[in-house]
């Protein structure tokens, strides 16, 4: 860790409540620079001295002021540090040094926040200048002292970040100024009146409640930008009815949906876009200077923000680089050229992701178990290392060597954490998303991947002889019966419907046992309501890449997903599924499935170049005997 500057001043200040939780609180350096009074900055990256290099702006107490901000070093839940080398304003150097150790039942936090004025006639306030940032930073912990006092009444899942769990529980208690920031004016008649709207549509009154309250009562900060997952487990409710109800009061004037563009390898946000046909084929990260293609299912995410009408709230980041916007970073060290560095952090899952800040060097760790020891490399292509022994109750030693002749940055990441995001392949899943939203599609000729979807196509058997046996009229109710029938399952199980083609359904889910289960309910519903009419379902599931496409104003996807799963279901016969033989062998889709008889087949599918194994299964409830 590197020294400060000596000018400054240390509090220190005991805690009883967990270390992992005091830590995230004080080094989110967000909500300490909005705290101290600082103003939001704005940031650009240039090459300075011949290096690329973060550079923030901004106007404090009417003085102009720039400077550069080096990487933040960090080890969740034992210590940060963060600098900033100013190019002009009244200081030369800021920064802020945290570290938390554990005591007893509780833990000891040492907070530095130090500076070095530019000019002779402020160094000599110094003494005065250094009780006003006494004052300042022991305000800031008074505040945080005050928030971790409400922790046993208000626990936080162990299973999740230190700085989530930080997250959460701010949104569970009663905020402070200092903590949570200020709230804009609400328009209480406006939001009255939008608020009917929404209780007015098909969603869960109890979410509609919680979500008013929080866009009526909460700080602005936690209104600029929602997301829903993020809130229902906040609130302990359930996921998909939160994002329905999200979903539905967009439409009531409550919130406004947004789409922001994360970036595979940093994970944080490299645009933010109004509507899906604004997104592009390609975006450019800042952070890591990549270009990178979007894929719609995995990097780009549906977000909320409080309408303006009803609270006029503009999204503000005071400080870009704190650990609070990474929770899935357990630690960023910086190593010497040449230079062994060895650290102690805390694990809870053995599955790690190891890369260098600003290139492609990565390692991957596929090992739930924790390790002792890791032992890594840094080369000039490549990370490299092995993990060694169980760890005991306690922490993971990690040593690091460095064979690049230029400081890196090392990153140490959660590989088996998921975020709370509403990811592309999720809200094209959902369908409210698709009957409210059914002109949010990709701009005109453009194709969005989707790395990973599931797709479902059905089609009703025996519907030409049952038009000529009933006459077209009671036929096609029938057929409109079969389709609300079809909605209901797939709904149930969380898919949506694409669309209709005749008397066919395509479906998109998540996971392919959600197909799964929404196939075998469309069989026995079928079988239950229209046997008498000689009329069957018949299916076929596929899952992979495809692309997201406007078509007739639309959203829709096509690609050789789309196409494998339609020919799979013209494979099938009435109450039976067809899959390729791999995804029958999915885990859950296995289970699913183990009482129910098959057929192997082979087919060769238009399109398709080799034969491919195929199973048909048979979902019908009442299977006829040979």
């Amino acid at each position: 860790m590197r020294t400060m500057a000596e000018a400054g001043v240390t509090v220190e200040r005991r805690f009883a409540a967990p270390r992992a939780l005091v830590w995230a609180l004080l080094t989110d350096t967000n909500r300490y620079d909005r705290a101290l009074g600082f103003s939001p900055p704005r940031y650009t990256w240039r090459t300075l001295d011949g290096a690329r290099q973060r550079v923030g702006q901004a106007t404090q107490n009417g003085l102009a002021m720039s400077w550069t901000e080096p990487p933040y070093e960090w080890i969740e839940g034992r210590w940060l540090c963060s600098r900033r080398h100013f190019l002009s304003g009244p200081a030369l150097e800021g920064g802020l040094e945290v570290r938390v150790d554990d005591d007893g039942d509780g833990c000891i936090a040492r907070v530095t926040a130090s500076g070095q004025a530019r000019s002779w006639v402020l160094r000599a306030f110094g003494p005065l200048l250094r009780v006003h940032l006494r004052r300042m930073v022991e305000g800031y912990i008074d505040a945080v002292a005050a928030v971790v006092e409400q922790h046993a009444a208000a626990p936080t899942s162990l299973d999740q970040p230190a700085t989530a769990r930080a997250q959460q529980l701010l949104a569970q208690l009663d905020d402070n100024e200092v903590t949570s920031g200020g709230r804009t004016e609400v328009d209480r008649a406006e939001l009255s009146r939008r608020a009917e709207r929404l209780r007015s549509a098909p969603v869960d009154a109890a979410v509609v409640e919680r979500l008013v309250d929080t866009i009526g009562g909460r700080p602005d900060e936690e209104i600029a930008q929602m997301r829903p997952f993020e809130l229902a487990r906040h609130w302990g409710l359930d996921r998909r009815a939160v994002l329905r109800t999200f979903l539905h009061g967009t439409r009531a004037g409550l919130v406004d949906l947004g789409w922001q563009v994360n970036c595979p390898v940093c994970r944080v946000s490299a645009q933010v876009v109004d509507t899906l046909g604004d997104v592009g084929r390609s975006v450019h990260c800042e952070a890591c200077n990549i270009d990178y293609g979007v894929d719609f299912g995995a990097n780009v995410e549906a977000i909320f923000r409080c309408n303006q009408a009803v609270r006029a709230v503009e999204p503000a980041v005071y400080c870009l680089a704190s650990p609070a916007f990474r929770p899935h970073v357990l630690a960023q060290v910086r190593v010497e050229p040449g230079a062994t560095r060895t650290i102690e952090l805390d694990v809870a899952d053995g599955r790690l992701h190891l890369r260098t800040l600003g290139s492609q060097r990565a390692l991957e760790l596929e090992d739930p178990a924790v390790p002792a020891r890791l032992e890594l490399r840094l080369g000039d292509d490549a990370v490299t290392g092995e993990a060694h022994g169980r760890a005991e109750p306690g922490p993971t030693t990690l040593q690091v060597t460095s064979a690049l002749d230029q400081p890196a940055y090392l990153l140490i990441e959660r590989g088996a954490w998921s975020t709370d995001a509403v990811l592309g392949s999720i809200v094209a899943s959902q369908p409210e998303f698709v009957d409210l939203f059914a002109t949010e599609a990709p701009a005109a000729g453009l194709e969005l991947t989707i790395g990973h979807i599931t797709l479902l196509f059905s089609d009703l058997t025996g519907s030409t002889a049952l038009y000529e046996r009933i006459g077209d009229a009671r036929a096609y109710a029938v057929v409109q019966e079969h389709f609300a029938l079809m909605e209901r399952a797939i709904t149930r199980h969380g898919g949506a419907v694409i669309k209709t083609m005749g008397d066919a359904v395509m479906a998109s889910f998540v996971t392919p046992d959600q197909a799964v289960a929404a196939a075998i309910e469309a069989v026995h519903e079928t079988e239950a309501e229209h046997r008498d009419y000689h009329v069957g379902v018949k299916l076929g599931i596929h899952e992979g890449p495809c692309l997201a496409v406007r078509a007739n104003d639309r959203l829709d996807f096509f690609g050789t997903t789309v196409n494998l799963a339609a020919r799979l279901q013209g494979q099938a016969g009435a109450g039976e599924l067809v899959m390729v033989r791999d995804l029958v062998e999915h885990p859950r889709v296995a289970e699913r499935l183990a009482s129910a008889p098959r057929r192997a087949l082979t087919a060769r599918l238009k399109g398709i170049t080799e034969a491919l194994p195929l199973v048909g299964i048979d979902l019908r409830p009442d299977r006829p005997e040979g």
